[in-house]
């Protein structure tokens, strides 16, 4: 499965990636001078002190294209060590930067009175919160397998990331008469959500953790501490809010490249 993944399925989600990328620019000059211009909200989020705060539609955009240029760029950087190395863990955080590229779906939402099946029936926002949980699932995935899990296991832990995220975000109720400041739909029970997040992000720091108390390798100390500060970028850029874009990126962009950096000493990529 995982010389599946390697050949087909990693060209198939880059070519993605740049045509969600080539969309960004192309509405950007369809859009300039329209939509930009109108104000969002920002809400109080059940994380952060921020409230209150109103941004423009432009502020959402240069968030959302800096995520998917994100994606695009770090994504073919890491294809192109997939293709030398069928690597479980390298994969899986492929996937998760992939995962940036599908938030291109929110951008209907700054277009003033889009109709669309899209906005109104929750498929944006069930979309949006599909590649949340994948992204998330695809770390701790990358974290099982470089704390031993055996490489024959890559099918069936792709298979259940897959369907755990896209189970959760069918099922999870979305209240259409609401757009929210993150550009996404409103939903129910937000709490349980998050706690669900949340466990797979200490999940995925403890896995390291476990793998350097047990294989006495301080390199899986410092693959915990990276993917500490990806998940910290993530979830500052997650809900597009405005004063946390720049230290979202500060976060993202360093954690990822230093922890691609220690994951090939490690594992000795070619």
């Amino acid at each position: 499965m995982i010389l599946i993944f390697r050949k087909y399925i990693v060209r198939i989600l880059l070519n993605l990636s740049f045509l969600s990328l080539l969309f960004m620019i192309v509405f950007f000059f369809l859009q300039k001078g329209n939509g930009f211009s109108i104000p969002w909200k920002e809400e109080q989020l059940w994380w952060s002190l921020f409230s209150g705060i109103t941004a423009t539609g432009l502020m959402k955009y240069i968030s959302l294209s800096g995520q998917i240029l994100f994606s695009f760029f770090a994504g073919f950087i890491i294809s192109r060590q997939i293709k030398r190395n069928p690597s479980a863990e390298l994969s899986f955080f492929y996937l998760f930067l992939f995962t940036f590229s599908l938030q291109v779906f929110r951008v209907p939402f700054l277009i003033e009175n889009f109709p669309s099946l899209l906005t109104t029936t929750g498929f944006i926002t069930r979309i949006v919160y599909f590649s949340r949980i994948l992204s998330l699932a695809s770390l701790f995935a990358a974290s099982l397998f470089s704390s031993g899990l055996q490489i024959q296991k890559f099918g069936m832990v792709l298979l259940i990331s897959f369907l755990t995220a896209f189970t959760l975000a069918s099922l999870i109720p979305v209240n259409t008469s609401i757009v929210t400041g993150a550009l996404i739909n409103r939903i129910a029970r937000e709490e349980h959500l998050a706690l669900f997040c949340i466990t797979l992000e200490i999940l995925t720091i403890l896995n390291y953790v476990s793998a350097a108390i047990h294989q006495g390798r301080n390199e899986y100390y410092r693959l915990a501490l990276l993917n500490m500060l990806v998940i910290v970028g993530y979830e500052l850029l997650f809900f597009l809010h405005v004063p946390f874009i720049i230290p979202g990126f500060a976060c993202l962009i360093p954690g990822t490249i230093l922890s691609a950096r220690t994951s090939r000493k490690l594992f000795l990529w070619s």
